[in-house]
């Protein structure tokens, strides 16, 4: 909590204030509104552009070199690299770098509601696909973005919240790939170990209380709740703890919060160690690349722009790379670490060859099913003053991204013959309005009128339905030498030869439809928007091959994007880190993040991180004893 004199210094007043606690309060409670007007302000007028490497400006001929020698440089403070900071640090006499490109979180974008508006800022890497043929049918230019988190935390500082650890199987598959030490019994002590569970029904079992993250439900949950669980049992799926022993089945939404405010893993391992005197953290330190010996192929230090001026760090024992599944595997390449007729083409010194970029997988989702309420909505309390309630209590609308319960389903299209979630479903509400101020999906004008146009002013729900296992593989690819510009990203979902991901999908559909029949929903009045998605109108509405073309135009990355850097043996064609994350044929360097995540996990990308965060520095620990 912020103390009065934090508040005072907010709020302007640097000289003594004569006035009751009542002003004070009423002035701070003003500020804060204004605060979180300015916000929704600047994402509204927020224009993405891509800068340019300058030799000159950025004196790129002689880099300032640090006046510190570190032991350790960790680049990227995500969900991974915010972690490892932290243990590292333990240790007070290994002197700790933490590089991030972007900067800070501030008390508004903490705000959960206001996630949305951080998808169109200065936090959002902002990364949007090449155009795809199977998919962003109804995106502009074809191309779909990409979040991805630019500030002290990384992406768990913007994303949608969702703490999901993934099913058993998922890590069991992972250990059997060649990688001793990840399946699901060695890595629960990580996911237990990270967590501070402060939820009302859980299988303690496999859960924890006291961990540096916060996990709790919504601090604002409306009668969705309730009613998406009485559905869910109607049509056979008990209510369970996702996290737990079962995986298939309905959950109350777990989140990376905290009486109400997000958790980042910057607020949870960084804010605490921050006082350590040999943990030396860096915003806005843009990495350009790794420096390697050519000849011992040793991880010696890295470049970084910081103030626009090109910097030299230099580690004696390790640098760790967690930039994430999109920025690690372009430093690499920009390091000369990649596929050599890449390196090639830009004429970038090769280091080692290894298959950087050659094995992306993304969580793909349908985002066109909103049921629309007909019936009778009672009425909002005038007197009710959100900011208040968020600010006094930790609760409210502001506490919550919207989206209220998750579920894991497995559909007649598995092959899978035990228990094995192949969709997620989650159930969110919001107010329809067919001129959005912002527009992070990057959905045609078109789209938009033909499904929101005819419910403008509605209250929805929102069904979305996520495909868990791809079978479609993409790459991610440079565009050019300048570290400044984005790499080339290409998802290429539903690409693959049987049509599984795209029929999966489809029986992810029919079974989030089924919600509609029960009674709980019945008793709200909701109807399915049978308004066509523009660009399927030829098809019969609710027919396969409406729902097929639906897909192809209306499905959203759900940003999950990992292994880039995947993790193998040596005899892996595919593998670019060994099972200690040390990368293949180059001394002193490792990869933790979810690029290293060589299975689709079942669920969300952010606890499976920070769980690899957590790993990754018992293993360092363990090699420098």
């Amino acid at each position: 909590m912020l103390t009065l004199s934090t508040k005072l210094l907010l709020l302007g007043v640097v000289s003594t204030v004569l006035s009751s606690p009542f002003k004070l309060t009423e002035q701070y409670i003003a500020e804060f509104k204004t605060g979180i007007e300015s916000l929704k302000k600047l994402a509204h007028e927020h224009q993405f552009s891509e800068k340019n490497f300058d030799i000159n400006l950025h004196n790129g001929s002689k880099p300032v070199p640090d006046e510190i020698e570190y032991d350790f440089i960790i680049i990227g403070a995500g969900a991974s690299g915010s972690v490892i900071a932290n243990r590292l640090s333990e240790r007070p006499e290994w002197k700790v770098l933490l590089l991030e490109a972007g900067g800070p979180e501030t008390p508004y974008t903490r705000i959960p509601r206001l996630g949305h508006f951080l998808q169109n800022s200065d936090y959002n890497w902002a990364y949007t696909t090449t155009p795809q043929k199977n998919w962003c049918k109804g995106m502009i230019d074809g191309s779909c973005a990409i979040a991805g988190g630019k500030a002290l935390g990384g992406g768990t500082a913007i994303n949608g919240m969702m703490f999901t650890r993934g099913h058993p199987k998922d890590y069991d598959k992972w250990a059997d790939l060649g990688n001793p030490g990840w399946c699901y019994n060695d890595v629960l002590p990580y996911f237990k170990k990270l967590e501070d569970a402060d939820l009302k029904e859980f299988d303690h079992k496999y859960h924890n209380r006291g961990g540096p993250f916060h996990i709790e439900h919504p601090q604002h949950q409306t009668h969705l709740t309730h009613d998406v669980l009485q559905a869910g049992k109607e049509l056979g799926l008990e209510t369970i703890d996702y996290n737990g022993k079962e995986q298939i089945g309905l959950g109350v939404l777990q989140m990376n919060s905290k009486h109400g405010v997000r958790q980042s893993t910057a607020t949870a391992y960084l804010e605490p160690a921050e006082k350590r005197q040999n943990l030396f953290v860096k915003p806005l330190s843009h990495v350009t690349k790794i420096l390697i010996a050519p000849h011992t192929k040793e991880a010696t230090g890295v470049e970084y722009l910081h103030n626009d001026k090109l910097h030299i760090a230099k580690a004696t024992k390790e640098i760790i790379l967690s930039a994430g599944a999109l920025n690690t595997p372009q430093i690499l390449m920009l390091s000369g670490i990649g596929p050599k007729e890449e390196l090639e083409k830009f004429e970038i010194p090769v280091v080692h060859e290894l298959p950087v970029g050659k094995h992306l997988k993304d969580h793909i989702g349908y985002y066109g099913l909103d049921l629309v309420y007909n019936g009778t909505q009672s009425s909002e309390d005038p007197h009710y003053d959100e900011v208040i309630d968020y600010l006094k209590n930790g609760k409210g609308p502001l506490t919550t991204t919207g989206c209220e319960v998750v579920g894991y389903l497995q559909t007649e299209a598995s092959k899978d013959k035990i228990k094995y979630p192949d969709i997620e479903l989650f159930f969110s509400s919001r107010k329809i309005t067919s001129k959005p101020s912002i527009n992070p999906f990057r959905f045609k004008p078109e789209i938009i009128d033909s499904l929101y146009k005819p419910i403008d002013g509605k209250k929805i729900v929102n069904i979305g339905v996520m495909l868990t296992h791809p079978k479609s593989i993409g790459t991610v690819t440079l565009k050019d030498k300048d570290p400044l510009h984005h790499p080339l990203v290409d998802p290429n979902q539903l690409s693959d030869p049987e049509d599984e991901d795209l029929n999966t999908l489809l029986h992810g559909i029919r079974k989030a439809l089924a919600f509609t029949s029960t009674e709980p929903f019945k008793k709200l009045h909701l109807e399915v928007n049978e308004h066509p998605v523009a660009g399927c109108e030829e098809h019969k509405w609710g027919s396969d091959e409406y729902w097929k073309c639906a897909i192809k135009h209306l499905s959203i990355s759900l940003r999950h994007v990992s292994g880039t850097a995947r993790m193998g043996p040596k005899t892996d064609k595919d593998a670019v880190v060994d099972h200690e994350l040390r990368v293949h044929g180059v001394q002193k360097l490792r990869v933790a993040d979810a690029s290293v995540i060589p299975v689709s996990v079942t669920g969300h990308t952010m606890a499976p991180a920070i769980m690899v965060g957590e790993k990754a520095a018992d293993l360092i620990k363990e090699s420098w004893k």
